[in-house]
């Protein structure tokens, strides 16, 4: 399984958003994926930054602002699973 598609099905059964950083640590723990080198969720990261203009059902929450995202601060949903504000 791709890292994508394990951050798909791990998001799919969240309850609520998820940091990067949780997306990989659940993948690796469901046996999903299985890393080969040291920073799993920097692959993660990259993936998902990578699929989120082309999937139009993935997006990102963060904090507005004019710097870099604080590290943690971006959380990853599904926007049918997106939750009501």
């Amino acid at each position: 399984m791709t890292y994508y598609e394990a951050a798909i099905q791990i998001l799919r059964s969240a309850r609520c958003p998820l940091t990067t950083r949780e997306v990989a640590e659940q993948a690796i723990e469901t046996g999903l994926i299985q890393p080969r080198g040291k920073t799993p969720a920097a692959t993660m990261s990259a993936v998902l930054y990578e699929h989120l203009r082309k999937d139009v059902q993935l997006t990102k929450l963060e904090a507005p602002g004019n710097r870099r995202a604080k590290k943690g601060s971006v959380r990853w949903v599904l926007r049918d699973a997106e939750p009501s504000s």
